[in-house]
């Protein structure tokens, strides 16, 4: 008699915690509010006198950074803003200390020190902006060479890197001190194990607090916390079920193509399939709509000023030495 009480009180405990853990899940998840700021905007066309194929773009306080992987001679150039001054041209691909191995890739950071990837396969420098613009190196950090695929690389505490895995659809956080992985969080992959056209597939940011998880093929957004990599939300824009035709993204609907974190809101890239433009949506940390703005063109790369309300674009159709400006 007295064990099956035991057993039945085990049972109701179990039932009381996982009705506890449903009710959780549940709080912690929330559709997508209506945007209280709808606007459409139209791009101010800045010419250079410099013409490259831009693969990534940095705003740091009064100036852009932009990398060209296109070019062995000239893979980095830095503008002063407002007037877009090329202040900065270099980086050529090659073996030397200051030379880059690979291309150089904008580790992202809300901060204002400049970390790069790409001198060797192992190392991120950081660099800090002096008062007339010019970079002056920091700190060296290593990198664990087991990593399979570094991709959506972002520095956070100063110390920490967020990355994404492609290979094994993982976000890992890793100890730029100690080149020990601290943590990770697995994605399902498909049956057919082509990560990029897995259904779980997307784009990571990041800042001090959190993990911004922006899916690909869905319209959801994942927030997990730095320290424990547990979610903490989960945003809900529609319940459409994926449509994905493996190895062919023209025929697949993408949600999202790119997010970036802000020190007070982060930016979702999302496309608009039927008249070849976009928009960027805008909210807060805690999963409140801000701002939905609708572009004029597609955005090959693409940086926020949040001070003076910017979004600074590029896209080699419209002009190989052009800008796009975006006041919002």
């Amino acid at each position: 008699m007295e064990y099956n009480l035991f057993i039945m009180n085990r049972i109701i405990y179990l039932l009381i915690g996982l009705l506890f853990i449903a009710c959780v899940e549940r709080k912690s998840q929330q559709n997508v509010e209506p945007f209280p700021v709808v606007k459409s905007l139209c791009a101010e066309k800045v010419e250079v006198n410099e013409i490259f194929n831009l693969s990534m773009i940095m705003w740091k306080e009064k100036y852009l950074f932009v990398s060209d992987i296109r070019s062995n001679d000239t893979m980095m150039y830095q503008y002063s803003l407002p007037e877009f001054k090329c202040v900065y041209r270099g980086g050529a691909k090659g073996q030397a200390e200051d030379e880059f191995q690979i291309f150089p890739v904008f580790c992202k950071t809300t901060t204002n020190k400049v970390y790069i990837w790409g001198y060797t396969p192992s190392t991120i420098k950081s660099f800090t902006i002096d008062d007339i613009g010019r970079l002056s190196m920091e700190k060296e950090y290593k990198l664990p060479t087991y990593t399979d695929m570094y991709n959506d690389m972002h520095v956070v505490r100063d110390s920490i890197l967020i990355i994404k895995d492609i290979v094994q659809l993982a976000i890992r956080k890793i100890n730029l001190n100690t080149q020990k992985v601290m943590g990770e969080i697995l994605f399902k992959k498909d049956k057919h194990n082509e990560t990029f056209f897995s259904e779980n597939s997307g784009y990571v940011t990041a800042n001090d607090s959190l993990i911004i998880y922006a899916y690909k093929y869905k319209k959801q957004i994942d927030f997990y916390g730095v320290d424990d990599m547990k979610l903490k939300k989960r945003l809900f824009g529609n319940d459409a079920m994926p449509h994905i035709v493996l190895y062919d993204l023209e025929n697949s609907v993408q949600y999202h193509y790119g997010l970036l974190a802000g020190k007070d809101y982060f930016y979702v890239r999302c496309p608009i399939k039927e008249d070849g433009k976009e928009h960027v949506e805008v909210y807060d940390y805690s999963g409140h709509s801000i701002a939905k703005y609708e572009l004029d063109n597609m955005l090959g790369a693409f940086a926020v000023d949040e001070h003076n309300k910017v979004i600074y674009g590029y896209n080699s159709e419209v002009g190989e030495d052009v800008f796009l400006k975006y006041a919002f």
